[in-house]
């Protein structure tokens, strides 16, 4: 058995005023004399969030790596580690866990004293998706995604990151964010300047 729904006849008022087109304009105009919360961008940019999944980059060895995790990586490859440089074991996990594999070219070469370390990683991000996995999958904290959302170049290789421009990526990336909150916003002043004001029935938030 099929049931028929109708909708709610228009009383004559209704029909007469155009009640409902004037309740859906009340609400357009009450928004339009608002103050905009829209950034001006480019001449206004905004510091995404430290968990923004941007280009990446290669952590670079401070002493602040993960123990004892990172030396039994090292160890069980080993990997000769120097100061400044990434912190890459070549155990190829990002690799393996990137739905698009060959978006990777890593190589390792072996020195003179039987250790190996990282002499090509380079990342295709034609091909990347931003899903993260690699970094999930990267066992000493290495790889990792910046906040650099900027990613616009005028060829093909400028989308290429090689192992130099991502070690850049990460002491930078170490200098500026590393010791900073995870969380969403940078501070309570900057989530009170793009919601709060236009919501005078919040709590206000002072710098």
């Amino acid at each position: 058995m099929v049931k028929k729904v109708f909708e709610k006849p228009l009383s004559w008022i209704e029909r007469i005023f155009f009640l409902d087109f004037v309740r859906g304009l009340s609400i357009t105009i009450r928004q339009a004399f608002r103050r905009t919360i829209t950034t001006h961008y480019p001449y206004e940019k905004l510091t995404p969030p430290k968990r923004f999944r941007g280009f990446f980059g290669h952590k670079v060895v401070d002493g602040n790596e993960p123990q004892p995790a990172f030396e039994e990586w090292v160890e069980r490859f080993k990997i000769q580690v120097e100061p400044g440089k990434s912190r890459c074991v070549v155990c190829m996990l990002c690799k393996r866990a990137c739905p698009v594999p060959q978006l990777f070219e890593i190589e390792g070469e072996k020195l003179p004293d039987g250790r190996r370390r990282v002499s090509l990683f380079n990342m295709n991000m034609m091909l990347c998706t931003f899903c993260g996995f690699c970094v999930d999958a990267c066992p000493v904290d290495c790889l990792f995604q910046s906040d650099i959302h900027e990613t616009a170049g005028y060829t093909r290789k400028d989308s290429v990151l090689d192992l130099q421009t991502l070690e850049r990526i990460g002491r930078d990336w170490q200098r500026r964010r590393e010791e900073e909150p995870d969380r969403i916003w940078i501070d309570d002043y900057q989530r009170q300047r793009l919601w709060y004001e236009n919501n005078p029935h919040l709590p206000e938030v002072k710098r």
